[in-house]
């Protein structure tokens, strides 16, 4: 008995002293909840599948809120005074167009605005002949290639450059953060958000130059195929600009009035555009706002469907395939097409819905897609299929380099 408690209290000196130690079986580390770029939950609110899965762990949304990064971003030049710019009588380019004096009444009864600002506002405008060549409204008229006319795609412009890659792959890394927080809320794939900057403006390389007000008051004026839409436009850029408390006269973008690295056009903005960084701007030369916009865009216009792929190259027996329309809106079973010769190239990420069927005509050879409704998503950015097929290779091209495969 004497043994015992003498072990005992040896036991109780070694273990006071810290040579014993007891063993942690406390607490268990939190489990990792994977984000898949590019599919919808499956199992549960926190885990998207992809074809190809390559993670991004997300914890939960207090890890998004806490891991913010530290970066000074653009930001508008919000907080404008709308007080500041008056003016007693029209002047400017278009000082005698009897339209833009109906244009300003219709401002004025409908929205609210002061006669003396939108005089003051359109006093400045100059006649944006450039934007009006691009139209072929001014000048020497440019004859636009037929679509899908042999060679048609060789010639069309590319996107998908080495440069452009490894600019994408950058964007991706300096943005994970924010492309996370929307593959988390929005189910977008990352890469095709990346894909839409990259080719819209080499992810914010080239946003234009055209003052937006300019662009859009010549387009309303002298685009007679196309000024309702302009005359649109141009409303919803006062609108927007009052909003957000914006300076009307100094944004630029591109010559038909689109503007930030996503080129929005103004009802775009108004009707899509997030802060999605919380700074209480809506900042479309901000990658933050421009990836949270991209991807509710797609959501809510697109119909981005999670669940399913956006394209798949198909082989086919002949130089040229003449026998159905084709474009992204059309659409046809895959037994069907399958039966005029085509053959997948992949099992499709194992979908078997309709398709559309997309025909790049080469110089040497037709290349057959098929795409699906996550095609035509992209189409409502763009209604192009060479636009179309540019944002979806050059998704794929970055995404395989982002992630080294």
């Amino acid at each position: 008995m004497s043994y015992i408690r003498f072990f005992f209290l040896i036991y109780i000196v070694l273990f006071n002293s810290g040579c014993i130690k007891k063993e942690d079986r406390g607490v268990t580390p939190p489990k990792e909840r994977i984000v898949y770029v590019n599919r919808q939950p499956v199992n549960c609110a926190t885990t998207i599948h992809t074809p190809t899965p390559t993670p991004l762990i997300i914890e939960d949304r207090q890890h998004i809120n806490s891991n913010r990064p530290m970066i000074n971003r653009p930001r508008f030049n919000s907080g404008f005074d709308i007080n500041s710019i008056s003016s007693p009588y029209l002047g400017g380019a278009y000082a005698n167009n009897y339209q833009l004096k109906q244009f300003i009444e219709e401002m004025v009864s409908k929205h609210g605005f002061r006669r003396d600002y939108l005089y003051g506002v359109f006093s400045t405008v100059n006649r944006d002949t450039l934007s009006l060549k691009k139209y072929n409204v001014y000048g020497k008229s440019h004859k636009k290639q037929k679509a899908n006319s042999v060679g048609s795609w060789d010639r069309y412009p590319k996107f998908v450059t080495a440069d452009r890659v490894v600019n994408g792959v950058r964007f991706w890394r300096a943005n994970r953060y924010y492309l996370e927080k929307a593959a988390y809320i929005y189910h977008v794939a990352p890469e095709y958000i990346v894909g839409i900057i990259g080719v819209e403006t080499n992810f914010g390389r080239d946003t234009g130059k055209h003052r937006l007000l300019d662009a859009l008051t010549s387009l309303s004026l002298e685009y007679k195929k196309r000024s309702k839409f302009f005359r649109k436009e141009l409303e919803e850029y006062l609108l927007l600009t009052r909003e957000q408390r914006l300076n009307p006269l100094v944004i630029r973008g591109s010559y038909g009035g689109a503007f930030g690295i996503v080129q929005f056009m103004p009802d775009s903005f108004r009707t899509y555009a997030v802060d999605f960084d919380g700074d209480g701007v809506k900042n479309l030369f901000d990658p933050a706002d421009a990836i949270g916009s991209t991807a509710n865009f797609f959501v809510k216009k697109g119909k981005w469907n999670p669940n399913i792929p956006v394209a798949m190259r198909v082989l086919y027996n002949k130089k040229r395939f003449n026998i159905l329309p084709t474009g992204y809106k059309t659409e046809y079973s895959q037994s069907y097409l399958k039966s005029l010769g085509m053959r997948p190239t992949s099992n499709f990420y194992g979908y078997r819905g309709p398709v559309s069927l997309i025909k790049l005509s080469k110089y040497d050879r037709d290349e057959l897609w098929w795409g699906t409704k996550n095609f035509y998503a992209i189409a409502r950015y763009n209604p192009r299929d060479y636009y179309i097929m540019s944002v979806h290779l050059l998704a794929q091209a970055v995404r395989k380099s982002y992630y080294r495969r």
